[in-house]
Parts: C-alpha cells; sequence; structure tokens
C-alpha cells in the first residue's frame, strides 16, 4: 500500500516524519530513541484514529436517535389521527343507531296500538257471530 495515496490511514503530518526518518539517505542503524519516536507516532495515529472513529459514532448515534425521535413523532400524530378518525366514525354510528332504535321504538308502538285495536275489533265481532252462532241454536 502506497501511504501517500489518497484515502490512507495516514495524514500529512504523520507522513512527513516517517519519511525524515527513514530517508533512503540514512545508514545509521536505529536508536532506542528513534523507536521510541516512531512507537510514539504510532500511539498518537491510533489514538487519532481512536478519537476520529468516537466521534463519528456519536454523530451517527445522534443521527439515529434523531431520525427514531422523529419517526416515533410521526407515528404517535398518525396514532391520534386514527384515533379521532374513529372516536368520530363510532359517534356517527351510534347516532345512527340510536335514531333507528328511536324510530322503531316509535313505529312498534304506533302499530302495537292498532294491533291491539283489530285483535280487540275482531275479538268482539268473533263473539257477537258465536253469541248469535249460540242463540240461534238454542231456539
Amino acid at each position: 500500500m502506497n501511504p501517500t495515496a489518497t484515502g490512507s490511514l495516514m495524514d500529512n503530518e504523520f507522513q512527513r516524519e516517517v519519511d525524515e526518518d527513514l530517508n533512503d539517505n540514512s545508514h545509521e542503524p536505529a536508536t532506542k530513541g528513534d523507536i521510541r519516536n516512531l512507537a510514539l507516532r504510532v500511539e498518537l495515529r491510533f489514538t487519532k484514529l481512536e478519537s476520529s472513529i468516537d466521534q463519528r459514532f456519536t454523530k451517527l448515534e445522534s443521527s439515529i436517535d434523531q431520525r427514531f425521535t422523529k419517526l416515533e413523532s410521526s407515528i404517535d400524530q398518525r396514532f391520534m389521527k386514527l384515533d379521532s378518525s374513529i372516536n368520530q366514525r363510532y359517534a356517527e354510528i351510534d347516532n345512527r343507531f340510536t335514531t333507528f332504535d328511536a324510530s322503531i321504538k316509535e313505529y312498534v308502538y304506533k302499530l302495537g296500538w292498532k294491533f291491539f285495536a283489530a285483535t280487540v275489533g275482531t275479538m268482539g265481532v268473533m263473539f257477537t257471530v258465536f253469541g248469535m252462532f249460540i242463540t240461534s241454536s238454542l231456539k
């Protein structure tokens, strides 16, 4: 992998320091100080990378939280509209049943009295005819 390529994990500062430490003209052996400096630079780079990843995860978590909050709010609003609509339709149906029940009761009440009058009248006629039959048969 070419460390100077775009998109590599190395930033310019780190790349310059490594290039200075590992230049082709140097044939001297590395000292403990050089190795310690390289280890510190690598550690710093990993710390920067870890910090960058933490920041990205924090932003991602915040973004996901915001989206879920927005979704939750949207769902709550839809449920409130649905609940309102259902309550309104229930009230309309209840009103229709109440009106229908009242009209049926009124119709039965009127029809009942008519039926009662017709029954009493029919029974009166039947008793009269029966009485006439009995009277004529006893003579």
